[in-house]
């Protein structure tokens, strides 16, 4: 009797931890999801508040008094407004979000939602660890969040595709922010009396008149063309307008359906052959392959350099210097194509923060794009939304404190996204019609119509938002044709790989090697991995 007992005792042990194992099983599997009752319901406030963990990367240095990244007031009014309260499983500065999360992936704690790259979304999907989102995305996502996530034709989902399904969703931020502009000297323009250029050669020849003419007017061989640093910062929007898509990781299928690095298509030859004449003529610091970018904008400060290619916000920074050392002007002026190539367009990587997923199991995945759908219409595209949301107004009321607007109100939100706007036409209408206030960016609005500035700040606002922004064409951007998670030999190649390219343009650019060496060094970047990955590629999308 007693082994029976011991014998049922120890089998009823099994079935426990066995109905365990199932349970553990079950709450993997994906949660059946309801559609909204209404259009109404994708903004809706959970009634009671629901809870979700996230991993969160932390930015603010400054918060403020009596908050931090859990207990602060934009955390409070994502409750508030949402009934979602989200809790950080994962707090760490953004350079160490990597190595936390894959520990979380290793044990299988990941937080119920997150945003991560493209590498790390592959694993997750790899190991089944992320629900499919195709469906709840379809039936929650408000027109609106629609229209930001699916730019350019849902481009942004590439690499959340799994078998046709997505397994997160692209959280945008805007193509601004890497768009490139040709900021130029407008006072030695002036004094050379020289037009704004209209190609890529006109570039270069006013490039090397900036250098060889005395622009700055005092009589000695002390000014550049054209800046470049040692990691060729700029070279690959001068590419663009031959056509050519040197950026690295990215990828060009060609009419055969191969594959190659942008950075070895042979039309490269023109541009690299011209800056190596420039470089010949001293039109480009012959020092630029060991200045560090700091270290070359320093040029730029002492009023030295003619053009540079920067973006929208450049005039907040080395620019401003060089209007109160110098008092330099620089001119927006827009990126353009060289003689017989079509309308410039640059080539940009996907403009997004990252993928946010939901956990597999989770009890609300369609609170993930009822988030989304608040910050869409309340943040990150109000000019979409037919009236103004709650969000929108709570969010604007708390930016307007000094010490939140300080720290930065979009910081401390759990994630942040940004629609493709153009504010300099809004800034530029507001000031037209005499209005004092601008929604949604007033904090920069005040800064470009305040009279309370320094000199050299208030010229840098006007022509950040007044010219820098009114020079872009966000519709019109390059994507590689490859955007998905990296293969196995770009994982282990692409620092040799992109090592390569840099030492191989800068030889030809000083004129140590010819310009036909390029074709040497396509052959060799193809040969230690180029080739091999163009082959990954093709293979992983069919």
């Amino acid at each position: 009797m007693k082994k029976r007992k011991i014998t049922f005792i120890l089998l009823l042990c099994m079935i426990m931890a066995s109905l365990a194992g199932c349970g553990k099983s079950a709450a993997q599997e994906n949660v059946k999801v309801e559609g909204p009752s209404s259009d109404a319901d994708k903004m809706k406030k959970y009634d009671p508040e629901i809870t979700l963990t996230f991993a969160k990367a932390e930015v603010v240095t400054n918060y403020p008094e009596g908050q931090n990244a859990q207990n602060n007031a934009m955390y409070q009014m994502w409750e508030d407004v949402m009934g979602i309260k989200v809790e950080n499983s994962i707090l760490c500065a953004s350079n160490a979000m990597t190595e936390k999360f894959q520990l979380a992936v290793a044990s299988d704690e990941i937080p119920d939602f997150g945003i991560v790259d493209a590498t790390t979304l592959a694993s997750l999907i790899k190991n089944d660890m992320v629900t499919d989102m195709t469906d709840i995305y379809k039936e929650w996502a408000t027109d609106n969040l629609k229209e930001v996530a699916g730019q350019q034709d849902n481009a942004l989902f590439a690499p959340t595709v799994k078998d046709g399904r997505y397994m997160a969703i692209p959280v945008a931020n805007t193509v601004g922010d890497s768009y490139p502009i040709l900021w130029m000297r407008k006072d030695w323009l002036d004094a050379l009396g020289l037009e704004e250029p209209k190609t890529m050669e006109q570039v270069f020849d006013i490039a090397e008149k900036f250098a060889l003419s005395d622009p700055d007017g005092n009589g000695k061989d002390d000014t550049y063309g054209l800046y470049l640093d040692k990691d060729l910062n700029g070279l690959d929007f001068i590419m663009a307008a031959y056509e050519v898509y040197s950026k690295d990781e990215y990828w060009v299928k060609q009419e055969d359906g191969s594959f190659i690095a942008g950075c070895t298509a042979p039309d490269a030859k023109k541009p690299l052959g011209a800056l190596a004449k420039l470089y010949e003529e001293g039109a480009i610091d012959h020092e630029f392959a060991v200045k560090e970018q700091s270290k070359e904008e320093e040029l730029i400060a002492s009023g030295q350099i003619g053009i540079y290619i920067g973006y929208f916000y450049s005039p907040l920074g080395v620019m401003k210097d060089s209007v109160a050392n110098t008092g330099a002007d620089w001119v927006a002026v827009p990126m353009p194509a060289a003689e017989g190539y079509s309308d410039y367009k640059p080539g940009v990587n996907l403009n997004v923060y990252g993928y946010i997923y939901a956990k597999k199991g989770i009890g609300n995945p369609e609170a993930i794009v009822v988030m989304l759908n608040h910050l869409c219409d309340g943040y990150a595209a109000p000019w979409l939304a037919d009236g103004t949301s709650e969000f929108y107004e709570r969010y604007n009321e708390l930016a307007s404190d000094p010490e939140i607007s300080q720290a930065g109100a979009n910081n401390l939100m759990p994630f942040q996204m940004a629609g493709n706007i153009n504010w300099g036409e809004k800034f530029t209408e507001a000031i037209a019609a005499g209005e004092e206030h601008v929604d949604g960016k007033d904090a920069d609005f005040q800064n470009v119509i305040s009279t309370d500035l320094p000199a050299e700040l208030s010229w840098a606002w006007k022509k950040v938002y007044l010219e820098g922004y009114l020079v872009m064409n966000l519709d019109n951007v390059r994507y590689s044709d490859y955007t998905g998670a990296p293969t196995e030999t770009m994982s282990k190649t692409q620092s040799l790989l992109k090592t390569q390219k840099l030492t191989d343009y800068i030889s030809i650019i000083m004129g140590d090697q010819p310009v036909d060496y390029f074709d040497t060094f396509a052959e060799t970047f193809n040969n230690i991995g180029g080739a091999k990955i163009g082959e990954e590629i093709k293979e992983a999308l069919q």
